[in-house]
């Protein structure tokens, strides 16, 4: 198809899925010859791989494919494909919010991608190009597609270990774009961890949009997510991280595990509301107390675990007694940090048809910004404690402006030292010397230092929401 020559700006909105999504496309994309570039202006296709959990990213979309319409005017013959959950949910109707759009594609068509492509080309030089709109959109995905992952690092790895959600909480959109829980073979998720782990990968990332329910659609009551994780304690792999828990699904069997041998000691579990009225009218599946609970049984068992967790505020009937039992289960809690976000009703889902979004836009802002501040006072005092701890940091990059690098601790801590680039993808010890709100500050213990492979990582272009302390989700 390509003469090697080809060009991809790969821009991507959402959570780690997404991301991983993404490397799977640039994968497909390379082995068809192209490479990827870093604006839209140096690409001959350009592709957004979308997120619809809440109503920003489909804004931003819609902002980012007008700019594309516009460069189009310069650059006749540059592509513009759509896919990820928007594309998921809008199909068709994309075409007719923006003619700029040459293709799409949904949550399990990537590897159709090239075809999209060449069919696309021949439309553009139809007459009849209105009436063929060039897609791949399973109406529901029931498959995991097995990728040629282009992995944007060497040192840290993501691995699909289910897709969709079989929960229907009445205010996400998960179900309804990426189907039903579908779960891998745990075979195929070791063997794929393996190689990485013979690849020299310091770090994976076990990914879905629910872990814990891993395994629950096999029909087999050995394949649990417990015991995927035990096997992962049997890896030559330093590190182990998953995301996201549903508090609803986390067993005792997995609270055990935690902590062992290469699994970090990090959950992010989201617990959206602190109100059981509030947690009843999203189908969460816990009241308040049962979610503490689960919180206090996972400290006893890791003491140094951090969990972070998901709230939504203004839910349509949140009242202020509603809202003022989650500033009670924030303080209770003590998250090492939270994604806190507005209500965004979704249409497709349960509470959009049910609920009224009555809660009025100046209050969701003030209680989004109490819950900020609050959480911020939280995340501050639980960073200081950790000054004068020895803690293990995987070295990911430089730190903007001051010449260090950063990295993270095991339980998901973002620590500042200094050193040499070298040390980016190797495992340092450094003695925590300060903290504050956006974490740790230390000096490297060269006399204890691991020494481990590095490789050079690949850098994979992409658009994507920077994670900031406490303003967008991730778990369901």
């Amino acid at each position: 198809m390509s003469n090697g020559k080809e060009r991809v700006y790969l821009c991507t909105w959402g959570c780690q899925m997404n991301e991983h999504k993404s490397e799977g496309i640039a994968g497909v994309l390379a082995r068809e010859g192209y490479e990827l570039v870093d604006s839209p202006e140096e690409a001959d296709l350009v592709i957004f791989n979308t997120c619809m959990v809440r109503e920003k990213p489909v804004d931003k979309l819609y902002s980012e494919a007008g700019i594309i319409r516009e460069l189009k005017q310069q650059k006749p013959d540059l592509l513009l494909g759509i896919g990820g959950c928007v594309a998921q949910a809008l199909g068709e109707r994309l075409f007719a919010r923006n003619e700029a759009i040459d293709f799409v594609f949904g949550s399990s068509n990537i590897a159709e991608i090239p075809r999209l492509i060449e069919q696309a080309r021949r439309v553009r030089q139809s007459v009849w190009k209105r009436a063929q709109p060039v897609m791949a959109l399973d109406k529901i995905p029931d498959r995991i597609e097995e990728l040629p992952f282009l992995r944007a690092s060497a040192f840290q790895a993501r691995v699909t270990i289910t897709e969709g959600c079989s929960n229907f909480c009445s205010f996400c959109i998960v179900p309804y774009t990426t189907g039903l829980l579908r779960s891998r073979l745990p075979g195929d998720i070791l063997r794929e961890v393996r190689a990485l782990a013979d690849q020299g990968y310091q770090e994976v990332q076990l990914l879905g949009q629910n872990v814990d329910s891993y395994g629950n659609d096999l029909d087999e009551p050995e394949i649990n997510f417990a015991n995927l994780l035990r096997a992962m304690t049997h890896i030559d792999i330093p590190r182990v991280r998953f995301t996201s828990s549903h508090p609803q699904d986390i067993t005792p069997n997995v609270i055990e595990v935690l902590g062992e041998k290469n699994i970090c000691e990090h959950v992010h579990m989201a617990v959206q509301a602190g109100s059981d009225r509030v947690l009843k009218a999203m189908r969460r599946g816990y009241t308040k107390e049962q979610f503490l609970d689960l919180v206090g049984r996972i400290k006893a068992r890791v003491p140094a675990v951090n969990i972070t967790t998901d709230i939504i505020v203004g839910f349509p009937g949140e009242e202020e007694r509603d809202f003022l039992e989650t500033v009670d289960l924030v303080k209770r809690a003590r998250f090492g940090g939270a994604y806190i976000f507005k209500y965004s009703p979704r249409p497709g889902t349960i509470s959009y048809y049910k609920y009224r979004d009555g809660v009025p836009p100046e209050e969701k802002q003030r209680r989004l910004a109490r819950l900020l501040e609050l959480q911020k006072q939280i995340t501050q005092e639980e960073n200081v404690k950790r000054v004068g701890q020895m803690v293990e940091v995987l070295a990911e990059g430089e730190a903007r402006g001051n010449g260090k690098l950063w990295g993270k601790t095991r339980d998901n801590k973002t620590v500042v030292f200094a050193g040499p680039r070298a040390w980016i993808g190797q495992l340092i010890n450094v003695r925590v010397t300060d903290a504050d709100i956006g974490g740790l500050y230390g000096e490297v213990d060269t006399s204890t230092r691991s020494h481990v492979r590095t490789l050079k990582a690949l850098s994979v272009p992409t658009c994507q929401r920077v994670n900031v302390l406490t303003t967008s989700g991730e778990g369901q």
